[in-house]
């Protein structure tokens, strides 16, 4: 690991799918998600956002997570979620995530 950076939280695993990403009170967007795990993802943006914008992440089958942008670089983010899934809910995600793609 280099010098200075943080280890991850929680393992995460390479997905294709779409969901839905939306700022407050601001519209949704249809966005690629490209890794996910219990703690929070990495999307395909856009537009660009600021470091520590709150989000709001849709996942198929369950509600809105509140969320922000822990990095940002040009168009693609790593969003941490405010609360992290249980892993039971992130494996049923994930599952329908791989099916829907």
């Amino acid at each position: 690991m280099d010098e200075g950076q943080q280890p991850r939280q929680a393992d995460r695993i390479a997905i294709d799918a779409e969901i839905l990403l939306r700022r407050s009170f601001q519209p949704r967007w249809l966005v690629r998600i490209t890794d996910f795990s219990t703690h929070g993802c990495r999307v395909d943006l856009v537009e660009r956002l600021q470091q520590g914008a709150r989000l709001f992440v849709s996942l198929p089958g369950i509600e809105t997570l509140e969320s922000n942008a822990a990095w940002v670089d040009d168009f693609v983010a790593g969003v941490a979620f405010v609360h992290p899934l249980h892993p039971s809910v992130f494996d049923m995600l994930a599952t329908r995530m791989a099916r829907a793609a």
